[in-house]
């Protein structure tokens, strides 16, 4: 059994080569929109981390301090206007 028997005709590869240069397109778009969104979506998790440390600290009490320099101690990034 021979896999490809017949060559593909001009149409039939200028099909394919826009269907692949389609896909390239949208993958690349799908890939810049998410490194674009990406940074909201740290600020998110970085504000509910905190949030949820600050609760934990509150519900253990004060007596349960960070050492120097660990990132509790330390203030948050500065967020974008």
């Amino acid at each position: 059994m021979v896999w490809l028997q017949y060559t593909a005709t001009r149409s039939q590869r200028a099909a394919t080569a826009g269907l692949f240069l389609t896909g390239v397109a949208l993958i690349a778009t799908a890939a810049r929109l998410s490194y674009a969104n990406i940074e909201p979506q740290r600020a998110k998790a970085a504000e509910r981390r905190r949030v949820l440390e600050a609760f934990v600290r509150r519900k253990l009490g004060s007596g349960h301090d960070a050492a120097p320099g660990s990132p509790q101690e330390q203030d948050p990034p500065a967020r974008k206007p």
